[in-house]
């Protein structure tokens, strides 16, 4: 609300603790938010790795089994190396794409992090500026001006 005959604004104080109780309430869930994706992330690298190693078994797995069958253990052994031979590509390629898209995720995340802190950071500096205008009104109104000593500590530091 404007005060009359100045360029000043009286920030109601209900109003003010208000904002701050919901900016307080909002970053928390933002936070939550952020380590959810983290932990998303984490169980998609987990998944990645349990797919490598049930492959990687199922090939072992099945180079014993030819290998006990004699007339086909030349034929076993090269089938179990190109499939153990993909199996480890494949586990590769995996591993790859989940540690790119955790990278492009928390990328994400930090963009995401950094513009909320900086519209906080916006919003507190511009509360912290109305507050000082207020100051230095009533400061001038009195006749203290901005150099005046008073009876009590410095506000402003």
């Amino acid at each position: 609300m404007p005060i009359p005959l100045t360029s000043s604004v009286v920030i109601e104080r209900d109003r003010m603790l208000e904002l701050i109780d919901e900016m307080r309430a909002a970053v928390p869930q933002d936070i939550q938010h952020a380590a959810e994706v983290l932990h998303s992330q984490e169980d998609l690298l987990a998944e990645a790795r349990q797919a490598a190693e049930r492959i990687r078994s199922e090939a072992e797995a099945l180079y014993r089994q030819r290998l006990d069958q004699h007339e086909l253990v030349q034929a076993a052994r090269q089938q179990a190396e190109i499939i153990v031979g993909q199996s480890n590509q494949r586990a590769r390629e995996l591993l790859d794409q989940a540690e790119q898209d955790m990278a492009a995720r928390r990328r994400e995340l930090d963009e995401y992090s950094l513009g909320l802190l900086r519209r906080l950071e916006a919003n507190l500096t511009g509360q912290i500026n109305a507050v000082r205008t207020g100051i230095e009104s009533i400061m001038q109104d009195s006749g203290r001006g901005p150099g005046a000593s008073s009876a009590g500590p410095d506000p402003r530091s």
